[in-house]
């Protein structure tokens, strides 16, 4: 099946505006736009597909070197995290370093996650207040304008920006994200516990920071009931 474009994403509000935005640019019969949700599974036929270029925004999975291949002309990831935060946690390793700029990117893909040549960045500065719902919003609208100007670079020249940024650590795992969320009274100062309370601080709805008694584990619930983003 011959498509222009092929879209991984999620659904949610900022992926339905990506959505749009790659609408406001080609006909529907030229994108084909593949949705899920954390801990869905990709169709085995998505492989029958030849897009030209196959693009992940926010895509609640990680593409098989298989499914990367179908790309005639490229596939890249919309990250929303700066070369300095590549993989998972990037809000919150940002915030329990107090980091001052962050930034999101868009990169090549290649099977291990957040490593392939980065294409384009946007950067920004950090507030000293800052919480993980507010840079998640700020870096949401960062992603949907360089979104917005990669797929008119595709629409208008057919090529893509080519940045001289490179990543700047290996990507950070989903241990290292849980192992940052855990708090240990008996090693840790009352600054290093509340610093990782509020790195790990989203909603109720997902769990923060933890500790552990007698082998039970005891998790922070945050304040806020409903996030922005």
């Amino acid at each position: 099946m011959e498509t222009r474009i092929m879209l991984l994403s999620k659904e949610t509000l900022f992926c339905k505006y990506a959505i749009k935005i790659l609408e406001s640019y080609y006909q529907k019969s030229e994108i084909h736009v593949v949705t899920g949700t954390d801990g869905s599974q990709l169709d085995d036929e998505l492989h029958n597909y030849q897009p030209e270029y196959l693009i992940s925004f926010l895509s609640p999975w990680i593409i098989p070197g298989s499914l990367l291949a179908i790309a005639q002309k490229a596939a890249i990831n919309f990250h929303p995290g700066c070369p300095r935060y590549p993989g998972s946690g990037c809000y919150n390793f940002a915030i329990y370093e107090k980091a001052k700029r962050y930034g999101v990117t868009c990169h090549h893909m290649k099977e291990k996650v957040d490593t392939g040549n980065i294409i384009l960045t946007s950067h920004f500065d950090i507030s000293p207040y800052e919480t993980v719902e507010s840079l998640k919003l700020k870096s949401m609208n960062h992603l949907l304008m360089i979104f917005e100007r990669i797929i008119n670079s595709i629409y208008t020249s057919d090529s893509l920006p080519v940045s001289d940024e490179k990543w700047l650590c290996v990507p950070y795992t989903k241990k290292q994200l849980k192992e940052l969320c855990r708090i240990d009274p008996a090693s840790m100062d009352n600054q290093e516990m509340l610093l990782r309370i509020r790195a790990a601080d989203y909603c109720s709805r997902y769990d923060g920071a933890y500790f552990e008694i007698d082998g039970k584990k005891l998790t922070h619930k945050s304040a806020i009931e409903e996030p922005i983003v």
